[in-house]
Protein backbone atom coordinates (compact mmCIF):
# COMPACT_ATOMS: atom_id res chain seq x y z
CA UNK A 1 0.00 0.00 0.00
CA UNK A 2 1.25 3.40 -0.73
CA UNK A 3 2.37 5.91 1.77
CA UNK A 4 1.31 9.62 1.45
CA UNK A 5 4.10 12.15 3.20
CA UNK A 6 1.86 14.77 5.38
CA UNK A 7 2.33 17.44 2.80
CA UNK A 8 0.72 15.47 -0.02
CA UNK A 9 -2.59 15.79 1.96
CA UNK A 10 -5.15 18.45 2.62
CA UNK A 11 -7.05 18.44 6.04
CA UNK A 12 -10.97 19.28 5.61
CA UNK A 13 -12.90 20.61 8.84
CA UNK A 14 -15.66 19.44 9.97
CA UNK A 15 -15.67 20.12 13.54
CA UNK A 16 -17.29 23.95 14.03
CA UNK A 17 -20.79 24.00 13.92
CA UNK A 18 -21.24 26.98 16.51
CA UNK A 19 -23.09 28.93 13.22
CA UNK A 20 -25.64 26.53 13.11
CA UNK A 21 -27.77 25.25 10.57
CA UNK A 22 -27.94 26.94 7.56
CA UNK A 23 -31.21 26.18 4.92
CA UNK A 24 -31.44 29.67 3.11
CA UNK A 25 -28.02 28.66 0.56
CA UNK A 26 -27.59 25.43 -1.30
CA UNK A 27 -25.35 23.28 0.98
CA UNK A 28 -22.11 23.98 -1.10
CA UNK A 29 -22.50 27.69 -0.18
CA UNK A 30 -22.69 27.75 3.24
CA UNK A 31 -20.04 28.75 6.13
CA UNK A 32 -17.13 26.25 7.69
CA UNK A 33 -18.90 26.47 10.83
CA UNK A 34 -22.39 25.49 9.24
CA UNK A 35 -24.66 22.67 8.48
CA UNK A 36 -27.27 21.65 6.57
CA UNK A 37 -29.09 19.84 8.67
CA UNK A 38 -28.73 19.67 13.07
CA UNK A 39 -31.54 17.65 14.29
CA UNK A 40 -32.11 16.46 17.59
CA UNK A 41 -28.46 18.37 19.18
CA UNK A 42 -28.18 21.11 21.62
CA UNK A 43 -25.10 23.95 22.44
CA UNK A 44 -23.27 22.71 25.55
CA UNK A 45 -20.39 25.53 25.98
CA UNK A 46 -20.46 25.82 21.62
CA UNK A 47 -19.74 22.12 21.29
CA UNK A 48 -23.23 19.79 19.72
CA UNK A 49 -23.97 17.27 22.06
CA UNK A 50 -27.30 15.27 21.96
CA UNK A 51 -30.22 16.96 23.08
CA UNK A 52 -30.99 16.63 26.74
CA UNK A 53 -33.93 13.79 27.24
CA UNK A 54 -37.17 13.74 28.78
CA UNK A 55 -38.07 12.84 32.62
CA UNK A 56 -40.28 10.21 33.91
CA UNK A 57 -43.96 12.11 34.63
CA UNK A 58 -43.20 15.00 37.05
CA UNK A 59 -47.07 15.56 37.42
CA UNK A 60 -49.41 13.16 35.75
CA UNK A 61 -53.60 14.49 34.80
CA UNK A 62 -56.19 11.57 35.41
CA UNK A 63 -59.41 11.95 32.53
CA UNK A 64 -57.60 15.37 31.15
CA UNK A 65 -55.01 16.52 28.46
CA UNK A 66 -52.67 19.73 29.46
CA UNK A 67 -53.08 22.36 27.06
CA UNK A 68 -50.93 24.80 28.81
CA UNK A 69 -49.33 25.73 32.30
CA UNK A 70 -48.39 28.37 34.37
CA UNK A 71 -45.43 27.89 36.45
CA UNK A 72 -45.37 29.53 40.21
CA UNK A 73 -41.49 29.97 41.67
CA UNK A 74 -42.61 30.74 44.93
CA UNK A 75 -44.34 27.86 45.47
CA UNK A 76 -42.84 25.78 43.14
CA UNK A 77 -45.88 24.85 41.62
CA UNK A 78 -48.11 24.36 38.77
CA UNK A 79 -51.58 25.98 37.78
CA UNK A 80 -52.97 23.46 34.94
CA UNK A 81 -55.55 24.35 32.07
CA UNK A 82 -57.08 21.06 30.87
CA UNK A 83 -58.32 20.53 27.37
CA UNK A 84 -60.46 22.93 25.93
CA UNK A 85 -63.53 20.86 25.55
CA UNK A 86 -65.08 20.83 21.97
CA UNK A 87 -68.86 21.61 23.12
CA UNK A 88 -69.67 25.16 22.56
CA UNK A 89 -69.91 27.42 25.60
CA UNK A 90 -68.27 25.04 27.69
CA UNK A 91 -64.75 25.75 29.05
CA UNK A 92 -61.61 24.24 30.29
CA UNK A 93 -60.68 22.96 33.75
CA UNK A 94 -58.21 24.01 36.10
CA UNK A 95 -55.52 21.83 38.06
CA UNK A 96 -53.03 23.32 40.86
CA UNK A 97 -50.14 20.30 41.44
CA UNK A 98 -47.22 20.42 42.68
CA UNK A 99 -44.48 17.18 42.60
CA UNK A 100 -44.98 16.56 45.77
CA UNK A 101 -48.53 17.01 46.97
CA UNK A 102 -50.44 16.00 43.63
CA UNK A 103 -53.15 17.83 41.67
CA UNK A 104 -56.02 19.33 43.14
CA UNK A 105 -59.19 20.50 41.27
CA UNK A 106 -59.30 24.64 41.25
CA UNK A 107 -62.88 25.34 38.90
CA UNK A 108 -62.82 25.72 34.96
CA UNK A 109 -62.44 29.28 33.06
CA UNK A 110 -64.02 31.77 31.76
CA UNK A 111 -62.83 31.61 28.65
CA UNK A 112 -62.03 29.40 25.36
CA UNK A 113 -58.76 31.17 24.76
CA UNK A 114 -55.51 29.91 25.55
CA UNK A 115 -54.62 31.13 29.14
CA UNK A 116 -52.26 33.74 30.08
CA UNK A 117 -51.39 34.44 33.75
CA UNK A 118 -49.30 37.04 35.96
CA UNK A 119 -48.49 37.02 39.29
CA UNK A 120 -49.73 40.47 41.27
CA UNK A 121 -50.03 40.62 45.01
CA UNK A 122 -49.03 37.20 45.63
CA UNK A 123 -52.09 35.90 43.67
CA UNK A 124 -52.32 34.59 40.35
CA UNK A 125 -54.61 36.28 37.72
CA UNK A 126 -56.20 34.62 34.48
CA UNK A 127 -57.24 35.79 31.20
CA UNK A 128 -58.84 33.49 28.91
CA UNK A 129 -61.49 35.22 26.83
CA UNK A 130 -64.20 35.80 29.68
CA UNK A 131 -63.95 37.47 32.41
CA UNK A 132 -60.75 38.19 34.73
CA UNK A 133 -60.01 35.30 37.44
CA UNK A 134 -57.98 35.58 40.29
CA UNK A 135 -56.58 32.38 42.60
CA UNK A 136 -55.05 32.78 45.84
CA UNK A 137 -54.03 28.76 46.29
CA UNK A 138 -57.34 28.73 48.05
CA UNK A 139 -60.12 29.56 45.91
CA UNK A 140 -60.53 30.57 42.31
CA UNK A 141 -62.50 34.27 41.94
CA UNK A 142 -64.38 35.52 39.10
CA UNK A 143 -63.75 39.42 38.95
CA UNK A 144 -67.76 40.20 37.50
CA UNK A 145 -66.29 43.95 37.12
CA UNK A 146 -63.33 43.49 35.12
CA UNK A 147 -63.46 43.29 31.22
CA UNK A 148 -63.62 40.00 29.23
CA UNK A 149 -59.89 39.48 28.52
CA UNK A 150 -57.32 37.22 26.87
CA UNK A 151 -54.24 38.53 27.88
CA UNK A 152 -52.65 39.81 31.34
CA UNK A 153 -49.97 41.52 32.73
CA UNK A 154 -48.69 43.49 35.17
CA UNK A 155 -47.68 47.44 34.63
CA UNK A 156 -46.28 50.23 37.38
CA UNK A 157 -48.46 49.24 39.85
CA UNK A 158 -51.77 47.86 38.07
CA UNK A 159 -53.22 44.58 36.43
CA UNK A 160 -53.75 45.35 32.52
CA UNK A 161 -55.71 42.97 30.27
CA UNK A 162 -56.71 43.51 26.40
CA UNK A 163 -59.28 41.28 24.76
CA UNK A 164 -59.51 40.83 20.80
CA UNK A 165 -62.29 42.73 19.32
CA UNK A 166 -61.39 45.52 21.83
CA UNK A 167 -59.09 47.95 20.90
CA UNK A 168 -58.75 49.17 24.63
CA UNK A 169 -55.78 48.25 27.28
CA UNK A 170 -57.74 48.27 30.76
CA UNK A 171 -55.50 48.81 34.32
CA UNK A 172 -56.80 48.31 37.31
CA UNK A 173 -56.97 50.96 39.97
CA UNK A 174 -53.44 51.00 41.80
CA UNK A 175 -52.88 48.23 44.12
CA UNK A 176 -55.92 46.77 44.10
CA UNK A 177 -57.28 44.51 41.06
CA UNK A 178 -59.25 41.31 43.13
CA UNK A 179 -62.28 43.60 44.31
CA UNK A 180 -65.13 44.51 42.32
CA UNK A 181 -63.89 48.56 42.57
CA UNK A 182 -61.02 48.32 41.44
CA UNK A 183 -61.99 48.30 37.30
CA UNK A 184 -64.69 51.11 37.88
CA UNK A 185 -63.37 54.33 36.67
CA UNK A 186 -63.52 57.10 38.80
CA UNK A 187 -62.92 60.38 37.23
CA UNK A 188 -62.13 62.21 40.34
CA UNK A 189 -59.43 59.38 41.48
CA UNK A 190 -56.31 59.46 39.15
CA UNK A 191 -55.65 56.13 41.20
CA UNK A 192 -58.68 54.74 40.21
CA UNK A 193 -59.35 52.82 36.94
CA UNK A 194 -58.43 53.89 33.53
CA UNK A 195 -58.03 52.92 29.83
CA UNK A 196 -56.41 53.92 26.45
CA UNK A 197 -57.22 52.83 23.22
CA UNK A 198 -54.90 51.94 20.62
CA UNK A 199 -55.66 52.32 17.20
CA UNK A 200 -58.79 54.10 16.88
CA UNK A 201 -61.33 52.79 13.61
CA UNK A 202 -58.03 51.04 12.45
CA UNK A 203 -59.99 48.04 11.73
CA UNK A 204 -57.62 45.44 13.80
CA UNK A 205 -58.20 43.67 16.51
CA UNK A 206 -55.23 43.99 19.35
CA UNK A 207 -52.97 40.28 19.35
CA UNK A 208 -50.76 40.70 21.99
CA UNK A 209 -48.53 43.70 24.62
CA UNK A 210 -45.70 43.41 25.20
CA UNK A 211 -43.38 45.49 27.83
CA UNK A 212 -40.45 46.88 25.96
CA UNK A 213 -38.14 49.49 27.15
CA UNK A 214 -40.47 51.44 29.20
CA UNK A 215 -43.18 51.09 26.88
CA UNK A 216 -45.55 49.21 25.76
CA UNK A 217 -45.76 47.02 22.39
CA UNK A 218 -49.31 46.55 20.86
CA UNK A 219 -49.54 44.15 17.73
CA UNK A 220 -52.77 44.57 15.78
CA UNK A 221 -54.24 41.94 13.49
CA UNK A 222 -54.21 44.60 10.59
CA UNK A 223 -50.45 44.42 10.60
CA UNK A 224 -50.10 47.81 12.45
CA UNK A 225 -47.48 48.14 15.44
CA UNK A 226 -48.48 50.70 18.22
CA UNK A 227 -46.14 51.97 21.14
CA UNK A 228 -47.86 53.47 24.47
CA UNK A 229 -45.25 55.22 26.43
CA UNK A 230 -46.04 57.51 29.36
CA UNK A 231 -49.32 56.59 31.48
CA UNK A 232 -52.33 58.19 32.83
CA UNK A 233 -53.15 61.02 32.22
CA UNK A 234 -49.97 61.68 29.90
CA UNK A 235 -50.10 58.70 27.95
CA UNK A 236 -49.09 58.68 24.24
CA UNK A 237 -49.42 55.86 21.64
CA UNK A 238 -47.90 56.61 18.25
CA UNK A 239 -47.76 53.89 15.28
CA UNK A 240 -44.64 52.67 14.79
CA UNK A 241 -45.07 49.90 12.05
CA UNK A 242 -47.39 48.21 9.51
CA UNK A 243 -47.61 45.29 7.22
CA UNK A 244 -45.68 43.33 10.34
CA UNK A 245 -47.14 40.67 9.29
CA UNK A 246 -47.67 39.23 13.02
CA UNK A 247 -49.54 36.28 13.14
CA UNK A 248 -52.73 36.48 14.92
CA UNK A 249 -51.82 33.67 17.62
CA UNK A 250 -51.07 35.44 20.72
CA UNK A 251 -48.58 32.94 21.92
CA UNK A 252 -46.67 33.49 19.08
CA UNK A 253 -45.48 37.10 20.04
CA UNK A 254 -42.38 36.70 22.54
CA UNK A 255 -39.83 38.98 24.67
CA UNK A 256 -36.22 38.00 23.84
CA UNK A 257 -33.40 40.27 25.33
CA UNK A 258 -34.50 43.73 24.11
CA UNK A 259 -36.25 42.64 21.02
CA UNK A 260 -39.83 41.85 20.80
CA UNK A 261 -40.37 38.87 18.37
CA UNK A 262 -42.93 37.27 16.54
CA UNK A 263 -43.58 34.62 14.17
CA UNK A 264 -44.66 35.53 10.40
CA UNK A 265 -45.32 32.95 7.72
CA UNK A 266 -42.56 34.17 6.14
CA UNK A 267 -40.71 32.90 9.72
CA UNK A 268 -39.13 35.23 12.66
CA UNK A 269 -39.25 38.86 12.98
CA UNK A 270 -38.59 41.22 15.48
CA UNK A 271 -38.63 44.81 16.57
CA UNK A 272 -35.54 45.95 18.66
CA UNK A 273 -35.51 49.00 20.68
CA UNK A 274 -32.77 51.61 19.53
CA UNK A 275 -32.73 53.67 22.68
CA UNK A 276 -30.34 55.89 21.56
CA UNK A 277 -32.91 57.10 19.32
CA UNK A 278 -36.05 56.59 21.40
CA UNK A 279 -37.44 54.64 18.62
CA UNK A 280 -38.03 51.03 17.13
CA UNK A 281 -36.72 48.89 13.99
CA UNK A 282 -37.70 45.55 12.39
CA UNK A 283 -35.53 42.57 11.63
CA UNK A 284 -35.16 39.33 10.59
CA UNK A 285 -33.79 36.89 12.56
CA UNK A 286 -32.87 33.18 12.36
CA UNK A 287 -32.44 34.02 8.50
CA UNK A 288 -30.36 30.50 8.10
CA UNK A 289 -33.54 28.69 9.35
CA UNK A 290 -36.68 30.63 7.97
CA UNK A 291 -36.70 28.79 4.78
CA UNK A 292 -37.46 25.71 6.90
CA UNK A 293 -39.13 26.98 9.72
CA UNK A 294 -41.86 28.73 6.88
CA UNK A 295 -42.56 25.82 5.04
CA UNK A 296 -45.54 24.86 7.19
CA UNK A 297 -46.82 27.82 9.47
CA UNK A 298 -49.85 27.47 11.21
CA UNK A 299 -51.30 29.11 14.71
CA UNK A 300 -47.17 29.44 15.69
CA UNK A 301 -46.14 29.14 18.95
CA UNK A 302 -42.94 30.04 20.82
CA UNK A 303 -40.92 30.45 23.96
CA UNK A 304 -38.06 31.99 25.18
CA UNK A 305 -35.96 29.66 27.38
CA UNK A 306 -33.81 32.19 29.45
CA UNK A 307 -32.08 29.68 30.89
CA UNK A 308 -31.27 28.05 27.89
CA UNK A 309 -30.62 31.22 25.68
CA UNK A 310 -33.26 29.48 23.71
CA UNK A 311 -36.26 30.74 21.54
CA UNK A 312 -38.50 27.44 20.76
CA UNK A 313 -40.67 27.54 17.94
CA UNK A 314 -43.61 25.26 16.76
CA UNK A 315 -44.40 26.51 13.50
CA UNK A 316 -47.08 24.51 12.60
CA UNK A 317 -49.78 23.41 15.57
CA UNK A 318 -50.52 20.43 14.20
CA UNK A 319 -46.76 19.06 14.14
CA UNK A 320 -45.81 20.19 17.62
CA UNK A 321 -43.58 17.37 18.15
CA UNK A 322 -41.05 19.08 15.33
CA UNK A 323 -39.69 22.49 16.91
CA UNK A 324 -37.16 24.88 15.65
CA UNK A 325 -34.86 26.53 17.65
CA UNK A 326 -32.92 29.80 17.53
CA UNK A 327 -30.05 30.04 19.72
CA UNK A 328 -29.61 33.73 19.96
CA UNK A 329 -26.68 34.05 22.01
CA UNK A 330 -25.01 32.51 18.79
CA UNK A 331 -27.14 33.80 16.02
CA UNK A 332 -27.36 29.64 15.31
CA UNK A 333 -30.92 27.56 14.33
CA UNK A 334 -31.52 23.65 14.76
CA UNK A 335 -34.20 21.71 14.77
CA UNK A 336 -35.59 19.10 17.69
CA UNK A 337 -37.51 16.24 17.36
CA UNK A 338 -39.61 14.40 19.93
CA UNK A 339 -42.05 11.34 20.24
CA UNK A 340 -45.18 13.37 20.71
CA UNK A 341 -46.61 16.94 20.64
CA UNK A 342 -45.54 19.51 23.28
CA UNK A 343 -48.13 21.39 24.14
CA UNK A 344 -46.22 24.37 26.52
CA UNK A 345 -43.24 24.84 28.19
CA UNK A 346 -41.68 27.00 30.55
CA UNK A 347 -38.58 28.03 32.62
CA UNK A 348 -38.16 26.45 36.74
CA UNK A 349 -36.47 26.51 39.23
CA UNK A 350 -35.56 23.12 38.70
CA UNK A 351 -34.88 23.53 34.72
CA UNK A 352 -37.49 23.40 31.98
CA UNK A 353 -40.71 21.77 32.58
CA UNK A 354 -42.35 20.83 29.30
CA UNK A 355 -46.11 19.32 29.00
CA UNK A 356 -47.64 16.57 26.99
CA UNK A 357 -50.84 15.04 26.52
CA UNK A 358 -51.68 14.78 30.42
CA UNK A 359 -47.84 14.62 31.47
CA UNK A 360 -45.62 17.21 32.85
CA UNK A 361 -41.56 16.21 32.15
CA UNK A 362 -38.55 17.35 33.02
CA UNK A 363 -36.79 18.29 29.62
CA UNK A 364 -32.67 18.09 30.78
CA UNK A 365 -29.11 17.01 29.79
CA UNK A 366 -29.06 14.79 32.64
CA UNK A 367 -31.57 12.46 31.07
CA UNK A 368 -30.56 10.46 28.11
CA UNK A 369 -33.51 9.04 26.62
CA UNK A 370 -37.12 10.21 26.67
CA UNK A 371 -38.32 8.38 29.15
CA UNK A 372 -37.04 5.94 27.94
CA UNK A 373 -37.77 6.09 24.26
CA UNK A 374 -33.54 6.87 22.54
CA UNK A 375 -33.12 9.68 20.43
CA UNK A 376 -32.10 9.64 17.36
CA UNK A 377 -29.74 12.72 16.34
CA UNK A 378 -28.92 13.30 12.58
CA UNK A 379 -26.62 15.82 11.22
CA UNK A 380 -25.45 16.77 7.75
CA UNK A 381 -22.57 18.77 6.76
CA UNK A 382 -21.85 21.19 4.36
CA UNK A 383 -21.41 20.06 0.69
CA UNK A 384 -17.46 20.71 -0.73
CA UNK A 385 -17.18 20.83 -3.97
CA UNK A 386 -14.27 20.99 -6.34
CA UNK A 387 -13.38 20.98 -10.25
CA UNK A 388 -10.53 18.35 -8.52
CA UNK A 389 -11.43 14.67 -7.46
CA UNK A 390 -11.08 13.65 -3.80
CA UNK A 391 -9.30 10.46 -2.65
CA UNK A 392 -9.67 10.18 0.67
CA UNK A 393 -7.42 8.64 3.01
CA UNK A 394 -8.39 9.22 6.54
CA UNK A 395 -10.78 10.40 9.18
CA UNK A 396 -9.87 11.94 12.46
CA UNK A 397 -12.89 11.52 14.67
CA UNK A 398 -12.97 12.88 18.20
CA UNK A 399 -16.48 12.02 19.59
CA UNK A 400 -17.26 11.24 22.88
CA UNK A 401 -20.70 9.62 24.51
CA UNK A 402 -22.16 6.99 26.48
CA UNK A 403 -21.02 3.19 27.14
CA UNK A 404 -21.52 1.22 24.21
CA UNK A 405 -22.71 3.32 22.29
CA UNK A 406 -22.09 4.21 18.20
CA UNK A 407 -22.22 6.72 15.74
CA UNK A 408 -23.12 5.69 11.81
CA UNK A 409 -20.95 8.23 9.64
CA UNK A 410 -21.88 7.98 5.84
CA UNK A 411 -19.47 9.96 3.14
CA UNK A 412 -20.66 8.70 -0.65
CA UNK A 413 -21.17 5.46 -1.22
CA UNK A 414 -19.14 4.48 1.97
CA UNK A 415 -20.48 4.42 5.70
CA UNK A 416 -18.85 2.93 8.75
CA UNK A 417 -19.73 3.10 12.76
CA UNK A 418 -17.33 5.07 15.10
CA UNK A 419 -18.00 3.57 18.75
CA UNK A 420 -17.94 5.91 21.32
CA UNK A 421 -15.99 3.89 23.63
CA UNK A 422 -13.13 3.70 21.13
CA UNK A 423 -12.34 7.55 21.62
CA UNK A 424 -10.84 9.67 19.73
CA UNK A 425 -8.81 7.76 16.59
CA UNK A 426 -7.93 7.98 13.15
CA UNK A 427 -10.33 5.75 10.46
CA UNK A 428 -8.54 4.92 7.12
CA UNK A 429 -11.26 5.30 4.54
CA UNK A 430 -9.87 5.41 0.72
CA UNK A 431 -12.44 5.92 -1.72
CA UNK A 432 -12.84 8.54 -4.85
CA UNK A 433 -15.42 11.21 -4.46
CA UNK A 434 -16.66 14.24 -6.43
CA UNK A 435 -17.91 15.75 -3.49
CA UNK A 436 -17.83 15.34 0.36
CA UNK A 437 -20.42 15.83 1.92
CA UNK A 438 -20.54 14.07 5.59
CA UNK A 439 -24.02 12.57 7.31
CA UNK A 440 -24.09 11.01 10.60
CA UNK A 441 -26.91 9.65 12.61
CA UNK A 442 -26.69 7.83 16.18
CA UNK A 443 -29.18 6.76 18.53
CA UNK A 444 -26.71 7.35 21.59
CA UNK A 445 -25.70 10.01 23.81
CA UNK A 446 -22.87 11.95 22.36
CA UNK A 447 -20.93 15.00 21.87
CA UNK A 448 -18.92 16.34 19.03
CA UNK A 449 -15.32 17.82 19.49
CA UNK A 450 -14.23 17.64 16.44
CA UNK A 451 -13.71 15.73 12.62
CA UNK A 452 -11.57 16.37 10.05
CA UNK A 453 -11.02 14.45 6.91
CA UNK A 454 -7.34 14.73 5.43
CA UNK A 455 -7.42 13.93 1.27
CA UNK A 456 -5.99 14.13 -1.77
CA UNK A 457 -6.96 16.76 -4.35
CA UNK A 458 -5.93 16.00 -7.56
Amino acid sequence: MPIERSEQLTTISFGDFTGGMNTAQPGSQIAENEAQLIENYEYDYNRLRTRGGLSAPLITLEGDEIESFFYDQMTNGYLIFGKTPEVEKQTAKIYFADITSGVKDVGTLTGRSRPVCCKFGGDIFIASGGKLQVYDFETLKTIDGSYLCDNVFVRRGSVVTTHQGDDNLYYSSIGDAKSEQAWVDDSDDDSSSKFVEVGYKDDGDIIACKAMSGDLLVFKSNGNIYSVSGEYPSWVVTQIGENSRADATQKSIEIVGSNVVFITQGGIRGIESVLSYGNFSPSELGYKINKSLSESVYKPMCWNLISKRQLVIAPDFRARNRLFVYQYNMGAGYILTFPEAISDMADTTDGISVSISNRIHRWSFKEITDNGKPIKTRLITRKILSGVKFFTRKYDINITGEKDGAVLFSCGKQSWIYRLNDGRHIKHLYDTLTEIELELTSVSNHEITGIALHTMMK
